[in-house]
């Protein structure tokens, strides 16, 4: 594990942004739900383990591991307002409030897998606020999009729940130029705060 706080790593996981459509989702507890699509507001329920081939998990769940020091613990559902701090601190993120950057929602420290690269990153909070502030130089502006949120809750710590959501995202740079990329995170979420982000990207 490595703890760093130079820009060059850490601005994988802060993104500048000025807008985005991660719009708030319902409070009640569901099953995930469909947020921008033709399908907006279907939400998700759970199956038997044997539609994804797994015959070692007969009974319906919420998914299992496969890998891993937690090899063979399973997912249930969890509250939707757990998902919206993820939805939040993306508002927040975007539209660069720091405010929101507080140990109200946040750990003293967070980790990071970077979508390039394979070794966890530890960040300092302070840090992480300055390096959103830096990320937005480029960009006259962002928009981002996501798809759809599903929050679980795995067996082998029932605290801990973790969001999964993707999302498009197209950056319009200073000099005229566009990027355009898609997103899949995974925020994870223990005692109301956030402690830690793995990512993934498409890109063009």
């Amino acid at each position: 594990m490595k703890t760093i706080n130079t820009l060059a790593v850490l601005s994988i996981l802060f993104i500048g942004c000025t807008q985005t459509n991660s719009n708030k989702q319902t409070k009640a507890e569901s099953e995930g739900v469909i947020l921008n699509d033709p399908n907006t507001g279907a939400t998700y329920s759970f199956t038997s383990d044997e539609g994804g081939q797994l015959s070692s998990t007969k009974a319906v769940s919420g998914g299992v591991i496969l890998d891993g020091p937690h090899t063979g613990a399973t997912y249930r559902f969890a509250s939707d307002d757990v998902g919206q701090l993820s939805l939040d601190f993306s508002d927040a993120f975007v539209k660069k409030d720091m405010n929101f950057m507080s140990s109200e929602h946040f750990t003293d420290s967070i980790f990071f897998y970077p979508e390039k690269g394979l070794e966890k990153v530890v960040m300092d909070l302070e840090t992480g606020k300055k390096l959103i502030q830096a990320m937005h130089q480029p960009y006259d502006s962002i928009t981002r999009t996501v798809y759809d949120i599903m929050s679980v809750i795995p067996s082998y710590d029932t605290a801990l729940t973790v969001v999964m959501f993707p999302f498009s995202e197209t950056r319009y740079n200073k000099d005229g130029t566009i990027e355009n990329y898609r997103f899949y995170e995974r925020h994870y979420i223990k005692d109301g705060k956030i402690m830690g982000v793995r990512k993934w990207s498409q890109e063009e």
